[in-house]
């Protein structure tokens, strides 16, 4: 058959007449040549020899009679329908019956004509041969182009996709190489296991990319954008889309069409893809980056104003010089500056992070790249060098680290002050078992509360970053009464208020001190301790009648780890915790003899 990619609508019509009677196939062919000039009628008296020149090619249309000698209309139609089940054939035949119309069409006849006895006929029999042949070749180019779409598809880099303009983009139609890219199936995104705008694209961008979209629709244009997504495996990737919409005749838009590509190496080098493109454009006027321009050897062809201003050098003492000469460079660098000189005079794009002298006995750290500049050769001309100050940057990340290390510091020290609380629900429930005492299943409901607090208050520092955060006017009696209640001390031990003091404080980190401070007095003075809180002119005291703390050793007490009691951390970790309280209050706290009683006290100045 003639592929219909070579046939349009004033290609040769190619039609292949069987009939029995020779005179009668010519005289057809003769009339239908000239109904339609497109036509070219060949012509057989048996239906096998009809069969044989069908399966050799070429033939647009077969017009067969029905009663053959041999082989029947509807056998030869059988035949050929096992070859090509496609091929327009047409029953043109004189003993028309209902019983041969129904096979007919049970074999897959295209049409079923009655001849006649005028010339009519072939004026009929013409338009229905032009119409199969056109419709046939219709077919066939329409799936030519299927083919086609599918094999361009199919060898795209990229995903071409169908989608209902909604929040989330729901997909309608995927195809391309949608698995290789983001690592989700076309089937996935089709059926809305995975949604594009929610699962797909990066959530920092998804606002973004919906505005811009939405802009270029109401604009009546395609739009073009650029975004991350985070793939199947959690990579994040770049993605260049190209769209339209599809609209109703109302003008709504009823879907968008596109294509989607990884542009993430692309993406990659764009800034210095754009330096190079920029290179010789303000490229000395930016006051953030330090710039040098370098012959390929390294020999200084120019530097900006922001570079001399990290230099106590002049510009005539610096151009001409070897670059690992200049004054940005410490003497460990130099072999560092000449590799990088030289890979980029190789082509290579290099990126540093090094400390500059600022020529004031000051420095900076910077971060920045040798880029190599090419003629139309690919020979490198010139090596840009440029930097960023990122001193400010380095301090942040340094603060960052000093901030976690602090954060990790209080975790541990909360996860001391929670032995507190535990071990007084331990012993309430144990004596509740006991005893029948319901009395201390209430004592441990509130120690379990107290570890709340304490959970609470974990969440909220690690969230916040602060240890010490809202702060309010506290009566300290009731805060001690809790606190008794909460490490429930022996009873023999007395721990009294002296009036009614008040401090500006966060509740939760008071609580913590006062547990501390309480537990250590019961843990190193005994069952039967005395412990008494109140105002001194700076701030509270704490003191206790217990064995106190050795002058030598106070320097050491809030120290983590650091303990009087050998075998115990007790006063290690809940003094340190003491110690950090304060410390986000921004008060004070020294070690004392106590005033009124033979033990320690603890002075914490507020003011």
């Amino acid at each position: 058959m003639v592929r219909p990619e070579h046939v349009g609508m004033s290609s040769p019509i190619r039609v292949l007449h069987v009939d029995d009677e020779p005179e009668f196939a010519s005289l057809a062919a003769t009339f239908l040549e000239r109904e339609n000039e497109r036509f070219e009628v060949e012509t057989e008296t048996n239906a096998r020899d009809g069969h044989r020149r069908v399966r050799g090619g070429d033939i647009d249309c077969i017009v067969s009679d029905h009663d053959m000698p041999g082989m029947n209309g509807i056998e030869f139609l059988e035949a050929v329908r096992k070859c090509d089940t496609e091929i327009p054939f047409i029953l043109f035949t004189g003993k028309g019956s209902e019983e041969v119309a129904s096979k007919a069409v049970s074999a897959a006849a295209t049409d079923y004509l009655q001849k006649g006895g005028g010339t009519e006929q072939y004026t009929l029999l013409a338009h229905r041969v032009e119409n199969a042949v056109e419709g046939y070749r219709s077919r066939q180019a329409a799936r030519t182009r299927e083919r086609r779409l599918e094999t361009l598809v199919s060898n795209l880099p990229g995903i071409v996709y169908r989608c209902e303009n909604e929040p989330g983009w729901p997909m309608e139609y995927v195809a391309g190489e949608c698995e290789p890219l983001v690592g989700y199936s076309s089937e996935a995104l089709e059926t809305g296991t995975v949604v594009w705008g929610e699962d797909v694209i990066h959530p920092d961008d998804r606002e973004r990319i919906w505005a811009e979209v939405q802009a270029a629709l109401d604009a009546g244009r395609p739009f073009e954008c650029t975004y991350r997504v985070l793939t199947a495996d959690d990579e994040t990737r770049w993605m260049w889309e190209r769209g339209r919409s599809v609209r109703t005749d109302a003008g709504d838009v009823e879907a968008l069409e596109g294509f989607i590509a990884d542009i993430t190496e692309s993406e990659r080098q764009k800034q210095a893809l754009q330096e190079y493109e920029r290179r010789f454009k303000a490229v000395f006027d930016d006051p953030n980056l330090l710039v040098g321009l370098l012959e390929p050897d390294g020999t200084v062809r120019d530097v900006n104003r922001t570079a001399l201003a990290n230099t106590d050098a002049d510009r005539s003492e610096i151009i001409g010089q070897p670059f690992p000469e200049t004054p940005w460079w410490s003497d460990e660098t130099k072999a560092d500056v000449e590799r990088w000189i030289a890979d980029a005079a190789s082509g290579e794009y290099v990126e540093y992070e090094a400390t500059h002298s600022t020529g004031n006995g000051n420095e900076i750290e910077v971060t920045g790249s040798f880029r190599p500049v090419t003629d139309d050769n690919g020979d490198v001309t010139t090596i840009v060098v440029s930097a960023t100050d990122i001193t400010e940057r380095k301090e942040r990340k340094r603060e960052l680290k000093r901030q976690n290390e602090h954060l990790d510091e209080f975790a541990s020290f909360v996860s001391h002050d929670f032995q507190s609380p535990i071990s007084t629900v331990k012993g309430r429930l144990q004596l509740a078992l006991e005893t029948g005492d319901l009395s201390h299943v209430e004592r441990a409901m509130a120690a379990i509360e107290r570890v709340d607090d304490l959970r609470a208050d974990l969440v909220d520092t690690l969230q916040s970053g602060e240890i010490v955060s809202e702060r309010e006017q506290i009566e300290l009696n009731g805060v001690v009464e809790e606190v008794v209640a909460t490490i429930d001390p022996p009873e023999a031990a007395s721990v009294s208020v002296e009036g009614t003091p008040s401090i500006e404080a966060d509740r939760q980190a008071l609580t913590r001190m006062l547990e501390n401070l309480i537990g250590n007095s019961t843990e190193h003075a005994g069952d039967d301790v005395t412990v008494r809180i109140g105002e001194f002119e700076d701030g509270l005291y704490y003191e206790d009648d217990g064995p106190g703390i050795d002058p030598e050793h106070r320097e050491e007490v809030f120290r983590p780890g650091f303990s009087t009691k050998e075998g115990s951390g007790g006063i290690g970790m809940g003094m340190a915790s003491v110690r950090q309280i304060v410390a986000g209050h921004d008060w004070e706290i020294q070690v004392t003899d106590a005033a009124s009683l033979d033990g320690v006290r603890f002075e914490i100045g507020t003011t």
